[in-house]
């Protein structure tokens, strides 16, 4: 692609040679590039000129007594001061303030991670990457409302019938006098079992993948990306849940708890800090795990598939995180180096009868990255057939 349309547009578009689907892109899809490109300047720029000061106090920081300890305390401070606020947001009851206490974790989280990748980045090349953040917020934005439609599906498939004629059970299976953190670390487990088989799916199965691969076009990892789906995965995904978690009822109160947890645990997947983890990442789903998850190398990245336990990977044999190594900073879909990375662009790709000769010509750019990446000439991920 040439350099002047991706410094105008900021995000990578739609190849040109796919007529049809670049003329949907840029005349339907225009009121997306225009909130892209109005995000890039009250958003992006700004916050990116700020962050930009503390990278000087990350190489003074680099080698010192002070970084060692938050690469070892970071994780699992943040996972007992999100539990111990969970409960607190819930002591009460469900009430206007655990909603708005809720609804301010993405804000918690930005202000949380964001300087501390600046500081303590696990790569410096993924500091920055275009307008991908604007990207990225309007996902973050367009999911809730995804995930509205998702209910009214679930609903209109009567599956809200079947979940109301199972709850009972639920509600005998569940061990209510358990103590409240095992319930909530237990709801996640058995939770994340679904996800397990439907992260898994979708690698697995080519219709599946073409909806996924929105997720793996990420060409950095850092805390907000994490959330970057297509609309017809989080749906999907809405669906898969709904009769399966209608045996496990735990009160609200877990419930809300463990998605506080879920999401506490997830921001260690994308984020671009520098962890020392251990035994946690023999736990949970995070670190290394994870940028493992995101090898172009189909071999490797068809693995970890954990949402926030690693359990099920390594009892199911797809757990990857070898002991002497550290995973390189190439990610993406190695032989999609010219997958969109417009809002339009990731929601119109799926249905792109030829994904493999359009994303596939790599500009000269993208070739010398996958030339440097370990293995991602061999075998990579492949858009779906």
């Amino acid at each position: 692609m040439a350099r002047s349309e991706q410094q105008h547009s900021g995000n990578r578009r739609i190849p040109k040679q796919a007529r049809v689907a670049r003329f949907i892109e840029t005349w339907l899809g225009a009121p997306l590039h225009a909130l892209e490109v109005i995000l890039n300047w009250i958003l992006v720029k700004p916050t990116r000129w700020f962050w930009r000061h503390l990278d000087r106090l990350s190489y003074k920081l680099e080698g010192t007594l002070l970084r060692k300890i938050l690469s070892h305390t970071v994780f699992p401070f943040t996972i007992l001061l999100a539990l111990f606020l969970g409960f607190k947001l819930v002591e009460n009851g469900i009430s206007s303030l655990t909603v708005l206490g809720f609804a301010l974790i993405p804000i918690v989280f930005g202000l949380y991670c964001a300087p501390l990748e600046r500081l303590m980045p696990y790569s410096r090349k993924w500091l920055e990457g275009g307008n991908d953040t604007a990207v990225d917020t309007i996902m973050y934005v367009s999911g809730a409302f995804w995930s509205g439609i998702s209910g009214l599906i679930v609903s209109a498939l009567f599956i809200v019938g079947m979940v109301e004629a199972l709850e009972p059970y639920g509600h005998d299976l569940w061990p209510n006098h358990w103590n409240p953190i095992v319930q909530v670390f237990l709801f996640i487990l058995i939770k994340d079992f679904f996800r397990y088989w439907f992260h898994r799916a979708l690698h697995e199965i080519p219709a599946l993948w073409r909806i996924h691969a929105a997720h793996h076009s990420v060409e950095r990892l850092y805390w907000l990306n994490g959330i970057r789906a297509h609309p017809l995965e989080i749906i999907s995904q809405a669906l898969w849940y709904a009769i399966p978690l209608a045996l496990v009822q735990p009160s609200a109160e877990i419930a809300l708890v463990a998605v506080i947890m879920q999401l506490s645990i997830g921001i260690f997947q994308h984020s671009n800090i520098d962890l020392e983890l251990g035994w946690w990442e023999y736990v949970f789903s995070i670190g290394d795990n994870h940028r493992y998850h995101h090898y172009p190398d189909k071999g490797i990245g068809d693995s970890n598939y954990g949402g926030e336990f690693i359990i099920w990977d390594i009892l199911f044999g797809t757990f990857h995180n070898p002991r002497d190594e550290r995973p390189h900073d190439n990610i993406g879909i190695g032989t999609a180096p010219e997958y969109p990375m417009t809002v339009a662009g990731l929601y119109i790709a799926p249905f792109m009868p030829n994904q493999k000769d359009v994303f596939r010509t790599p500009s000269a750019s993208s070739n010398d990255e996958i030339a440097d990446a370990p293995n991602a000439s061999e075998t990579s991920l492949q858009p779906a057939e």
